[in-house]
Parts: C-alpha cells; sequence; structure tokens
C-alpha cells in the first residue's frame, strides 16, 4: 500500500470516528430532551390534577409538597428553553452525517482515483473540506465509543501508520 492510500486510511478513520462521536452525542441530546420533556409533562400534570381534584387535604403537601414540584418543573423547563438539547441533537446529527459524506468522498477517491493523475487535488478537496466544516466537540465518553466501535470493524490500519517510515 503506498503512504497516500494509509494517509487516506487514516483520514477515513479518524473521519468514521467523528462520523459515530457525533451520531452518539446527537442521540444523547434527544435522550435528555426526551427524559426532561416526559418529566415535566407528568410532574405539571400530577401537580394540575391535585388542584383540580382536590382529594388531598394535608397542608403539608399544598403548602411545601406541590410548589416544590412547580419549582421541578420550571428547572426542567428552564432547561429545556436555554440549553435547548434537541436543537444540539440536530446539529450533531448534521455533523455525523457531513462526516458521512466525508467518508464516502475519502472511500470513492480509495477506490476510484488512486491512479488518477489528479489525485493531489482530490486529496485536497477532502482536506479542504474536512477542514471548512464548523464542528462542535463531543463528550469524551462518545468520542470514546466511536472510536472502540471503529476499531472492531478491523478495517483501518492502526494510527499514524503511514508515518512509520518517517522515524
Amino acid at each position: 500500500m503506498s503512504k497516500k492510500e494509509l494517509m487516506l486510511l487514516d483520514w477515513m478513520r479518524k473521519v468514521h470516528q467523528l462520523e459515530y462521536a457525533h451520531c452518539f452525542q446527537s442521540v444523547s441530546f434527544s435522550k435528555t430532551e426526551r427524559r426532561t420533556g416526559i418529566w415535566a409533562f407528568i410532574l405539571s400534570t400530577v401537580v394540575a390534577f391535585t388542584y383540580r381534584f382536590p382529594f388531598v387535604d394535608y397542608p403539608c403537601v399544598k403548602e411545601y409538597i406541590l410548589p416544590f414540584i412547580l419549582f421541578i418543573v420550571a428547572i426542567l423547563t428552564g432547561y429545556q428553553s436555554f440549553i435547548r438539547p434537541g436543537e444540539k441533537a440536530e446539529k450533531h446529527r448534521e455533523l455525523g452525517i457531513e462526516y458521512e459524506r466525508i467518508r464516502h468522498q475519502i472511500e470513492t477517491i480509495l477506490t476510484i482515483f488512486m491512479a488518477h493523475p489528479e489525485l493531489d487535488d482530490h486529496i485536497q478537496t477532502v482536506k479542504n473540506r474536512w477542514d471548512s466544516m464548523k464542528t462542535q466537540y463531543v463528550k469524551e465518553n462518545h468520542y470514546n465509543d466511536a472510536k472502540k466501535k471503529v476499531i472492531s470493524f478491523n478495517k483501518y490500519p492502526k494510527e499514524l501508520d503511514f508515518l512509520l517510515d518517517y522515524k
């Protein structure tokens, strides 16, 4: 294998890891938004029904417990309003898709353009596309999970394997 092929495979491995990391981050934000919304709905419904049907006649419940539940609902809805996990989930999903597109572009170069006279131009196009991405950080555990997943495919050479000859 040529050094350019190994370099492209290394890029593809990195891009593949980032693709999965952003997908994992997106799923995490989606789950957070869903859980927060469900809990806010359940708690506010409980409070609404206790006021509508006053079957609980304990002053402690009405003076302390229900206001505390409403306080929790306010925190949950405030979290969704200001942190916006749904928007973050969508952004990470879009980044994951863009990394997938870059990976497919590298696959095309590896399968079609390796003997092409303008190979360096194709490589530079991938590099420019990757460099121009406005990416976001992902949690370290999502990145590590993505790295493990990509390693489990057993398709890529060791990291930076193409630099071994430069020792």
